[in-house]
């Protein structure tokens, strides 16, 4: 009897020693490129005419920190003019729309995982400047899904 139980001792204690070296992170799931992408800002931009595509990846939904429509850089660094000929002079730098850009965009997006805006006037408003070639810039982060738990007591 003390043999049988000298031989279940040892299997026991070999089975806790092997079970204590064994890594847990093997079975677990890699997450940390699925965090990465969803902690992390985005920014994304369409030239005037465009459509601006946002995507997010799966069981996430856009959220809008920011949103922007005109111009405040040079042609020659973002969306270049269709006259090329245009002189520094001649170009409006400081064109913004007056319109809160962040509702217009966040209302398109809400709750989705993509969405796809136009970059056209007359969605974002007045034209700040109808002259000038403007651009959509839109900062987001793409944030977790709400899941519905149930808690038994």
């Amino acid at each position: 009897m003390i043999e049988a139980w000298s031989f279940f001792t040892s299997l026991g204690f070999l089975s806790l020693f092997l079970a204590l070296k064994t890594p847990v992170a093997l079975s677990a799931p890699d997450l940390s490129l699925y965090l990465h992408s969803i902690l992390k800002n985005h920014t994304a931009h369409a030239c005037e005419g465009d459509l601006l595509v946002i995507k997010c990846p799966s069981r996430t939904s856009v959220a809008v920190l920011s949103a922007f429509y005109g111009r405040r850089v040079p042609y020659k660094h973002l969306c270049s003019a269709p006259n090329t000929n245009i002189t520094a002079e001649e170009e409006d730098t400081d064109c913004t729309s007056s319109t809160a850009l962040e509702f217009q965009v966040s209302a398109l997006c809400l709750d989705e995982r993509s969405c796809h805006i136009p970059v056209l006037a007359p969605v974002f408003g007045p034209d700040p400047c109808p002259l000038t070639t403007k651009y959509l810039l839109v900062s987001y982060k793409c944030k977790p899904g709400t899941s519905n738990y149930c808690v038994l007591d």
